[in-house]
This record gives C-alpha cells, structure tokens and sequence, in this order.
C-alpha cells in the first residue's frame, strides 16, 4: 500500500519509507546496544560477566574473528568503536578470557564517584515533645435535628401500633373479608 505525503501522484511512496521520514531511527554504533545494556546494569550492580554469545545477542550481530582470537581487541581505549561504547557508559574491561569466552566488565571508579549518595549532616537532635492534642468537644445537636428524630420515633411507633393484629395472627387479605364477611352477624332464623 502507498501512501501520498506531498499531494503528487507521481511522488508515492510506501508506509515503510513514510515512517522512517517521520520518525527516523536513531544513529548508533554497531556497538551501541552494549552501552545501554552496561548503562541499565550499572544501577544494580558494579561487576559484570558476559559470555560471547550473549554478548553478540546483545548487540544483534557476530563478533569480529580478532575479538574471539585477540585479548588486545578488547582494551579500553576510546579511540575503538567497542572500547568507546562501554567507557561512555562508565565501565571497563576487567578480564578478558579467551578459552571460556567470556568477558568481565567493572564500573569505573568515576563512575562510582558520581553516583555515591550524598553524606548528610547530623542534625542536632532536640528533646522530643509531643504534638499538643485538642480536647475532644462534644457538639450538641440543633433543635431542628432533635425535631426530625422525634418525629421519626413517632412514625416508627404508628407503624408499630398499626401492625398489631387483633386476635389472629395473620390479617385476612382483601379478597377474605369480601368472601367472608365473618365481621357480620348472621340473622337468627324464625
């Protein structure tokens, strides 16, 4: 699917193309992933052992032959793309070991320096006191208030005094009284 940006027919381009014009991808060195990754780490920890092959996950692609074959390709100097990409980062190469193929980075002690929590001034302690507490007022109700609950005692006392029963213990519905009308005397027959 194409996609006009400028209004031209004859300028199409393809959603692809469009989105890298608009938010093109940020320029980054081969080794530029190590650096984030040593950057994220460097929060938690000061030490840190990678294998080759999870390096090379790292930064999505192999490692030259002279890093596998060579201790020198690892040093830290910045003049290197690899060595500039952890220096930046606050880290250097610790110990490179070629037979376990595995490479220990250490934080920098600049780095360290930087990120070292500031020491707080002892403030002089006083003497505790206790927060003053306000005696608890008691409010009393308005008279407009005590109005309405006695006028709701009195509703729920209607209430009550109409449900008493007279005699029975269920009160006879309405169609009862109308078949029945046991209310009624009957007429003494002659």
């Amino acid at each position: 699917m194409t996609v006009n940006l400028w209004g031209d027919h004859r300028d199409l381009i393809c959603l692809n193309c469009a989105r890298r014009i608009v938010s093109p991808r940020r320029v980054s060195s081969k080794y530029g992933p190590i650096k984030e990754y040593l950057w994220r780490r460097g929060k938690f920890t000061r030490i840190v052992t990678l294998k080759f092959s999870r390096l090379e996950g790292i930064i999505n692609n192999n490692l030259p032959f002279a890093a596998l074959r060579d201790e020198n390709w690892w040093n830290n100097s910045e003049s290197t793309p690899q060595g500039n990409a952890w220096i930046s980062a606050g880290w250097k190469v610790q110990n490179v070991d070629l037979k376990e193929r595995t490479i220990t980075f250490k934080k920098t002690a600049k780095e360290l320096e930087a990120r070292a929590p500031r020491k707080r001034r002892r403030k002089t302690q006083k003497p505790f006191t206790p927060v003053p507490v306000k005696p608890r007022r008691i409010k009393t109700p308005s008279k407009t208030r005590i109005a309405k609950v006695m006028a709701r005692a009195k509703n729920i006392q209607r209430r009550r005094a109409a449900m008493q029963y007279k005699g029975k213990l269920k009160p006879k519905s309405a169609y009862e009284k109308k078949l029945y009308k046991l209310d009624v005397k009957p007429k003494a027959q002659d």
